[in-house]
């Protein structure tokens, strides 16, 4: 049984603000190339500034591919690409702060970098990238086990810590979620005596 995770707000944010920075960095670069005069010889040439120029090239165009449909599909090593990038961004803006002087929209970048990159590290972000969520049965619990009109289900949920569990219950019509399964070595029947519903207990 697959549990299906909905994107989480803060992965959608990450996945705008990296689209919009992206394509606002290569709108900026193509002006500069068509109308400043020099840039693009400089491009070209064999410089420092030319290679860190097309490092942010190749990084802002892999970042507009891999992020939106790793992130939606919970690739973790795009997370970490996504960290990469973001680290490297957060460098380059101090780098330009330097040469330009100009502080108030690279520092909210840098602000903005420095945030992201704190949200992708954080356990629930990790969490959603691990797709570990099927639950396994062991061998030999294949058949369906009944108890009277009820039959045995097996299902994976996940506990306000965050781990994940296999839960066992019975029902008499097919659950939302959930398999048939046989009965589990070293459990045996209980029945609750007010309502009748069987359940599982250890031992036995």
């Amino acid at each position: 049984m697959m549990e299906r995770k909905k994107p989480l707000v803060g992965i959608l944010l990450v996945i705008v603000f990296i689209t919009i920075l992206g394509v606002v960095y290569l709108f900026y670069l193509t002006n500069s190339l068509m109308f400043v005069d020099g840039y693009l010889t400089t491009f070209f040439s064999f410089s420092i500034f030319s290679i860190v120029t097309w490092i942010n090239v190749l990084l802002t165009i892999l970042s507009l591919i891999i992020i939106p449909y790793g992130f939606i599909k919970r690739k973790n090593w795009t997370r970490i690409y996504a960290l990469v990038f973001l680290f490297w961004s957060a460098f380059e803006t101090i780098r330009y702060i330097v040469i330009t002087g100009e502080k108030i929209i690279y520092f909210l970048l840098f602000v903005a970098y420095v945030l992201f990159i704190m949200y992708l590290l954080m356990s629930p972000v990790k969490r959603y990238f691990n797709k570990s969520t099927t639950a396994i049965v062991p061998s030999g619990e294949t058949k369906q086990y009944k108890y009277n009109d009820y039959t045995l289900y097996s299902k994976l949920v996940r506990l306000k810590n965050g781990k994940l569990q296999i839960i066992y219950f019975f029902s008499k019509r097919k659950p939302k979620s959930g398999t048939s399964i046989a009965l589990p070595n070293g459990y045996q029947v209980g029945v609750n005596k007010r309502s009748g519903l069987p359940y599982l207990i250890k031992g036995g």
